[in-house]
Parts: C-alpha cells; sequence; structure tokens
C-alpha cells in the first residue's frame, strides 16, 4: 500500500482537486467565460502531467 503513495504526487492532487472545486463554482455561478478557461487549463494541466510521467517512466524502464 505504501507503493501506491509514493507514485501519486500530492501537489499535482491538490492543483486539480483546487482546479474542479473552481470549475464547479463558475458553472454554478453561470460565469461561462470563466469555467471555459478554467477547463481548458484544468485539461491542459493534467496533459502535461500525463506526458511528463511518461516520459519519466520510459527514462526509469532504459536504466534498468
Amino acid at each position: 500500500m505504501n507503493e501506491v503513495f509514493e507514485k501519486i504526487n500530492i501537489a499535482d492532487v491538490l492543483v486539480i482537486i483546487g482546479l474542479v472545486i473552481a470549475l464547479m463554482l463558475a458553472i454554478f455561478y453561470a460565469m461561462n467565460e470563466l469555467a471555459m478557461s478554467i477547463a481548458s487549463g484544468l485539461l491542459g494541466y493534467i496533459g502535461g502531467n500525463v506526458k511528463s510521467s511518461v516520459t519519466k517512466g520510459d527514462e526509469s524502464k532504459c536504466e534498468k
């Protein structure tokens, strides 16, 4: 179980949770432009993290 927490980056999880909460509040208060900006930023952030983690995973496989 400890291995699972080593793979999860706590800072990334907190950023994603914060952006999702901000997105839900923007939608709730009918701030469409803000919601669109937050959603695109959230997708870009997640996409960048996935790309960087895949790259790091490939490098660690090559080192072994």
